[in-house]
């Protein structure tokens, strides 16, 4: 009776990739655009990703993750004239107001409240300056960004803040597998009382309240200042498919949303994601080592392959299309734990789907396992 090792498809360290890539031809309003598999990291589709522009208030979301990770959320922040003085949007605080830090981040992000940016950073680092320092830090060492410099935790104009499509898509990215981030990043409103004002938030994100509907919309974030346009973050999620869109320098609030409706159908009609998952058991190709995966993997592959897995004597798992070009590789040595063995006959490779992956043993004879 022939054997299986099932493995069932779940983060992802790449060691190499290649394109993985439709037919296309996306005519983008914006200066700068991408769609990405947020499981996988892979880019599905781009334009200027590393050109250098302004985010305006998407620098909230690198405020946000930063504040989510080092601060307690009950603790309670207390409101400088600064803070409450900030020009642009607010959430209308008052000096010495004392504020939950988990509300001034939620009001930050769905009303995005300079004000309570500047709250914050000054409650996380002491001061704004030196919370520009800690959240660049952050970003280079922990997200590991490398185009960005953020001058304030709100991206308010200033020549020098600065980042790129690419890295904003890294950030959400990051920000996206925290479960406190996500509540507050999908919420439609939230209710907001202060000491001058007891209202409702309403997220701006059109998509997100409904103003501009689009099936499986999770969250977003909206931008505008005059030098960087308008930009849009947003999150979408259908089946077991999770995708990120960020456009920046749009010529209109219209151009933005177009976009990215235009990003998501490119990336839900055109591409699957797939997982091999933590503790699978995986062979060199000799036989000589087995893996034993201790991190969910994985990839992203056109709707119309079947990929299947090869392995390398020297531990590099590459998946597969049908030219048999690799769509995505790993190194196996990074992300399992590596055990001589010996088998008692050769492993057969067979063809996977996104759910299952078999291999057969021919000759061992009884059950599977």
């Amino acid at each position: 009776m022939k054997k299986f090792f099932f493995i069932f498809i779940l983060a992802l360290i790449p060691f190499a990739s290649t394109t993985v890539s439709a037919e296309s031809d996306l005519q983008l309003n914006s200066e700068a655009g991408i769609i990405i598999d947020a499981k996988s990291g892979k880019v599905l589709y781009e334009k200027n990703m590393k050109k250098s522009m302004y985010p305006a208030s998407l620098t909230k979301v690198a405020t946000a993750i930063y504040a989510i990770e080092h601060g307690d959320k009950n603790e309670l922040v207390t409101v400088s004239k600064k803070a409450a003085k900030a020009d642009g949007s607010s959430v209308f605080i008052e000096p010495g107001e004392e504020i939950e830090l988990s509300k001034l981040i939620a009001g930050m992000l769905i009303n995005s409240g300079n004000d309570a940016a500047i709250a914050i950073a000054e409650h996380m680092s002491g001061s704004e300056k030196l919370f520009m320092e800690d959240l660049n830090e952050y970003l280079r060492k922990e997200v590991n960004v490398t185009d960005t410099h953020f001058t304030n935790p709100h991206g308010l104009f200033d020549k020098d803040h600065v980042t790129t499509a690419s890295d904003l898509a890294k950030i959400t990215q990051y920000a996206m597998k925290n479960e406190t981030f996500r509540e507050y990043f999908g919420k439609k409103e939230l209710p907001w009382e202060v000491e001058t004002w007891d209202t409702t938030l309403v997220t701006h994100h059109k998509m997100l309240k409904g103003e501009l509907p689009y099936k499986g919309i999770t969250g977003g974030k909206t931008g505008f200042v005059s030098k960087s346009g308008y930009t849009l973050i947003s999150t979408a999620t259908r089946g077991e498919q999770d995708l990120i869109a960020v456009t920046l320098k749009a010529p209109s609030d219209k151009g933005a949303y177009s976009d990215t409706k235009l990003l998501f159908n490119y990336g839900f009609e055109n591409f699957k994601s797939g997982k091999i998952d933590k503790k699978s058991k995986l062979y060199s190709a000799d036989y000589s080592n087995s893996y034993t995966l201790n991190e969910d993997l994985y990839y992203t592959h056109l709707i119309s392959d079947q990929p299947s897995l090869k392995t390398s004597n020297d531990g590099i798992l590459s998946i597969m299309n049908q030219e048999e070009e690799a769509i995505e590789s790993f190194d196996l040595k990074a992300v399992a734990d590596v055990k001589n063995t010996v088998l008692p006959a050769p492993i057969k490779k067979e063809t996977i789907n996104d759910k299952l992956i078999k291999f057969s043993v021919p000759s061992l004879g009884g059950g599977e396992f």
